[in-house]
């Protein structure tokens, strides 16, 4: 590396061993010991630190030292470098990508309750369902003083965000998903189709386990049942059958000659509850499924 006066007055090696202590995750994942770090610097003073033939990685704002972030291509390869703050929504993004400072009521606030941070720390932006940060700016506040004002007025002094000058000053600068778009950061549809996939097997899963829940010993369901007991359940279907054909052949002869009380049926209470027992067996055996199951009584007698 060129020996270049760098911020605190140091020299450029001394500056990228005291970087690598303030973000040596970044760095270490960009394998910067085995490259050489680049240093330029933007008419306005600003210094962007990267990686030769590689992405600008760093930058520091006036060239001082004081206030020092990690480039958007820097946190979608480390997102959880530094906190973030989730938006609302994909559309309030197209706030920060114009321009804007981050307001709170932009910010979404999870039931925990705000986070807690202080004044002048970076933090970076996220969007809902898209794990790749948008922006990363400075807090204007601390969370005690934000509370204290209700939750309005400016959150975050977005410092760099996607699509501005120093995204697309990178030579093939790129997006991390396809959900970001050109004006736009929606959640990203990858995210979305695989928590969608873990979701149905989660329901699969849990019905698998409902329908085993439900299984009994008490109903002839015949699965896992002797021979015997088959032989016992068709027995009993074949006098539910028969049963149910002299009640519908009584019915019909009642029906034609209703005068006639000779060929009519008069049933006694036992043997209608008999008669209701075998229905009600029938039933269980031949139309209700064990998916069925449990089931009010009021559905299956209708």
């Amino acid at each position: 590396n060129q020996e270049k006066e760098g911020i605190f007055g140091l020299p450029l090696q001394g500056k990228i061993a005291q970087l690598k202590g303030v973000f040596g995750l970044a760095l270490a994942e960009a394998q910067v010991s085995q490259v050489e770090i680049t240093v330029m610097k933007l008419p306005n003073r600003a210094l962007v630190y990267g990686v030769e033939g590689g992405l600008p990685m760093l930058f520091d704002i006036d060239g001082r030292g004081t206030e020092i972030f990690p480039t958007v291509y820097t946190l979608w390869k480390v997102p959880h470098l530094l906190p973030s703050f989730e938006l609302k929504g994909g559309e309030v993004s197209r706030f920060v990508l114009g321009g804007a400072d981050l307001m709170f009521p932009g910010i979404s606030i999870s039931p925990e309750g705000l986070p807690s941070f202080l004044a002048g720390q970076p933090w970076a932006v996220k969007v809902p369902g898209n794990p790749a940060p948008i922006a990363v700016g400075t807090t204007t506040m601390s969370s005690k003083e934000a509370i204290k004002a209700g939750l309005r007025g400016k959150a975050l002094r977005i410092t760099h965000y996607y699509r501005d000058s120093l995204w697309q000053s990178a030579e093939g600068h790129y997006v991390p998903n396809a959900g970001f778009l050109e004006d736009v950061v929606t959640e990203d549809p990858a995210s979305s189709s695989t928590c969608q996939t873990s979701e149905t097997d989660e329901h699969r899963n849990i019905s698998s386990e409902g329908q085993e829940a439900v299984e009994t010993p008490d109903l002839p369901s015949g699965d896992g049942d002797s021979p015997e007991q088959g032989n016992e359940n068709n027995e009993t279907s074949e006098e539910v059958v028969t049963d149910l054909g002299s009640l519908n052949l009584s019915e019909n002869i009642s029906s034609e000659e209703p005068n006639d009380d000779k060929d009519q049926r008069t049933l006694s209470s036992e043997e209608v509850d008999a008669l209701l027992d075998k229905c009600l067996l029938q039933a269980l055996h031949t139309s209700v499924k064990e998916k069925d199951l449990p089931m009010p009584g009021s559905t299956l007698w209708f």
